[in-house]
């Protein structure tokens, strides 16, 4: 079996991106606000999901000393749900500007 490699663009085969298609990653590009941590601008989004898994992180952890929770810390469905709630209640609380 030989393998064919496929075929090569040239410069002059491109064509530019619709303007249709660039549109919408044109108007989302303002939509998600960056935070500063030490001089590195991270999305808020991404913050959000690290605070929200070091927080659930710590619940399941508390949950975990206790007897009674034992069996809803060791639910992986339970720290997911989590951390879901706890970083959309931050976006929310954070960036959603209302």
């Amino acid at each position: 079996m030989s393998m064919q490699s496929p075929r090569r663009l040239k410069h002059e085969d491109r064509k530019p991106p619709h303007p249709i298609g660039v549109a919408p990653l044109l108007a989302a590009t303002g939509c998600d606000p960056t935070v500063d941590v030490l001089g590195v601008f991270f999305p808020g989004w991404l913050v959000s999901t690290v605070v929200g898994v070091a927080l659930s992180y710590g619940v399941v952890v508390w949950l975990a000393r206790r007897p009674q929770t034992r069996e809803l810390a060791d639910s992986g469905l339970f720290f997911v749900s989590l951390v879901g709630a706890i970083a959309l209640t931050m976006w929310w609380g954070c960036f959603s500007g209302a």
